[in-house]
């Protein structure tokens, strides 16, 4: 039963990513005053939580009740995070970024893309669903939510973290970091899409045919 646990709360933690996506957090809410930076922290990690236990409990039926495939799921997160990556390696401060100079337009990008599908991504839907599906007792998912809650940790650890050290970066270097991190979400969105759409067609092939 330890075993599993941990098994299961590494996993989280790995496809979580929460050290990666801590720097694309800070670059987010760099227009807010420090206090409210870390309230949006505290937001996005609450979300984050509540949308992996809500996963837990009825994640593969509400995919299966729109049709939508995990795969498919994946690909379409591919998109939305390559726009976001794309929009900071234009630069900082781009029309977009001002625009999310807002406080309610900051928050709502933490939900999306930050949170889902950044963080809570297919891949962390797929492990949290297969670990509900696989460790129930009671028809509770005791093993995923506890890892849920282990990633959570985590994760808010690590943003409260970058911003605490990031304020010490000068602005050339936050330009220089943020244009470089999004080439990197363009490269996790490219992989998003290319492995969501190639399994999809993967499945498809090899679907009994009517």
């Amino acid at each position: 039963m330890r075993s599993d646990f941990l098994q299961a709360a590494v996993a989280i933690v790995a496809i979580m990513n929460p050290i990666g996506t801590a720097p694309i957090f800070q670059n987010m809410v760099s227009p807010l005053a420090p206090k409210r930076q870390r309230a949006a922290a505290i937001h996005a990690c609450l979300f984050i939580a509540v949308m992996l236990v809500a996963t837990a409990f009825a994640g593969r039926m509400v995919l299966d009740l729109f049709g939508i495939s995990i795969d498919a799921f994946r690909a379409a997160g591919g998109v939305v995070i390559g726009i976001m990556g794309y929009q900071m390696l234009r630069g900082a401060r781009s029309a977009e970024h001002e625009a999310m100079a807002d406080e309610k337009a900051i928050r709502e990008n933490l939900l999306v893309p930050f949170a889902m599908p950044l963080v809570a991504g297919p891949g962390t839907i797929t492990t949290v669903i297969t670990l509900a599906v696989s460790h129930t007792t009671y028809g509770v998912p005791w093993t995923a939510l506890a890892a849920i809650a282990v990633g959570v940790l985590v994760t808010g650890a690590c943003l409260f973290t970058i911003l605490a050290v990031g304020k010490y970066f000068s602005v050339d270097a936050q330009r220089i970091f943020t244009r470089f991190m999004g080439l990197v979400l363009m490269a996790m969105g490219m992989e998003f899409l290319l492995g969501g759409t190639s399994a999809f067609y993967a499945a498809q092939a090899v679907a009994p045919t009517l």
